[in-house]
């Protein structure tokens, strides 16, 4: 059975009257602004212009810092009604939402990537990456560890050998005086 397509939640005032600044684990997440006074191309951190289409292609929570938008769904039968965010509202965009952002005034927010199951994805990948980090470093210490030695054994060995090798020869060949 297909899941029902979902509408952006907001929750007002996230952390009551007690929250005095940004949540705690949010501090961590990405920043993304809108300025609707200027134009250019997109990004993961900017937007720019008064309106614009988006598609929510995985779900996002964001934390709403500065700022006002409306929210409209291409199909407010499957997305719902237009949702007005502002700052203090933590905002759930489900995977799939495709519709329109008409920014009011300049926009800040915190955001973060959730798969399925409420994990979030950049966190996972940067656990990935932390680890495979790790393996190289670990592997360019072992590898210089091994090199730096075998490069002084080799020379230890050649050195011995032209040794040995000049022992061999008759005094007249080593450059000596007979």
């Amino acid at each position: 059975m297909p899941s029902k397509p979902k509408s952006i939640t907001v929750v007002k005032n996230f952390g009551g009257r007690r929250n005095t600044g940004t949540p705690g684990a949010v501090k961590e997440w990405g920043l993304w602004d809108c300025d609707p006074t200027k134009t250019g191309t997109p990004s993961r951190q900017h937007a720019y212009g008064r309106t614009f289409p988006w598609l929510f292609d995985v779900m996002e929570k964001a934390y709403v810092l500065e700022g006002e938008a409306t929210l409209t769904a291409d199909d407010s039968t499957l997305h719902g009604d237009p949702v007005r965010i502002i700052p203090g509202d933590m905002v759930t965009f489900p995977k799939g939402w495709r519709g329109t952002w008409e920014v009011h005034s300049y926009l800040k927010k915190h955001y973060a990537f959730f798969n399925g199951q409420g994990l979030r994805i950049d966190e996972v990948e940067e656990e990935e990456e932390e680890e495979e980090e790790k393996k190289i470093k670990v592997e360019k210490k072992s590898s210089s560890k091994n090199k730096k030695p075998v490069s002084q054994r080799e020379e230890r060995v050649k050195r011995v050998a032209r040794t040995t090798h000049q022992e061999k020869l008759p005094a007249a060949k080593r450059g000596k005086k007979a």
